[in-house]
């Protein structure tokens, strides 16, 4: 059966998008079934993975597959051990959907219904999150066996991370007690700045233990990756990939615990 990994954080720009993707990317390519769940009506996991617009997808997504508790006519093949299943602005709708339409007992449990009837068909199920707490994100986490939390090195991030700690440990008491935190990932560094070094060992300090050993640092290339997909040619190629393959090997083990 399938792990399911939401990747989330309630402030914008963190990079959990790109973090889905490059980790959906390898795992597939690591021979592991993978299904990665763009959950965020910007649909930057869509545009990343296809190279797509979104809307190349109205009508063929998540909220379909949520409202019919049933991915399956939804899911896009992006090779043949990674599938998408892609969002676009409509998703927006969900939560207006969710509060109007669903009993207020399946409310937080309409995403983790949806993604029990295809998880034996996966190894890892991966759910990008939007940058709020509105029903999206509460589904997501409510539908995860493990949380990775995704932190700039920036203090709008790190102000953001304690209430999303509490989230999830609210879903856990309240939704799903099988809900863990995989781990908080330092994301986009820039080591050249003192907020951002400071930022990263605040966070290492105040949660310990729960801090990936792995810290992604801004790297240009990976932008163009949504550009020109994700390459493993080039020496830029793989000092940006690298990153994120130290990230995933430790990401396997702290899921397989």
């Amino acid at each position: 059966m399938g792990k399911v990994i939401s990747v989330g954080l309630q402030k914008g720009g963190v990079g959990k998008s790109t973090t889905t993707g490059l980790t959906s990317y390898i795992l597939a390519h690591q021979g592991f079934r993978v299904l990665a769940v763009d959950f965020d009506s910007q649909g930057n996991l869509t545009q990343f993975l296809t190279r797509r617009s979104p809307y190349d997808f109205v009508h063929k997504t998540s909220l379909e597959a949520c409202k019919e508790r049933n991915p399956k006519p939804y899911v896009h093949a992006v090779s043949d051990r990674l599938h998408l299943l892609p969002a676009e602005d409509f998703l927006s709708q969900f939560d207006k959907w969710l509060y109007t339409e669903v009993p207020v007992s399946k409310q937080m449990t309409i995403l983790q219904d949806t993604l029990d009837t295809v998880k034996d068909e996966y190894d890892y199920i991966l759910i990008d999150l939007p940058p709020n707490l509105g029903g999206l994100t509460l589904n997501g986490v409510c539908a995860s066996d493990y949380c990775v939390v995704v932190c700039q090195s920036e203090p709008f991030a790190y102000d953001a991370l304690d209430r999303y700690m509490e989230i999830v440990q609210a879903a856990q008491e309240r939704v799903n007690s099988n809900i863990k935190i995989a781990g908080i990932l330092i994301s986009l560094l820039d080591a050249r700045t003192a907020i951002g070094n400071y930022i990263t060992e605040r966070v290492k300090e105040e949660y310990e233990g729960f801090v990936f050993n792995t810290v992604i640092r801004r790297k240009s290339r990976i932008i163009e990756f949504s550009v020109e997909g994700i390459q493993f040619k080039s020496k830029a190629d793989r000092e940006a990939l690298t990153m994120y393959e130290e990230f995933v090997e430790e990401l396997k083990k702290r899921v397989s615990q």
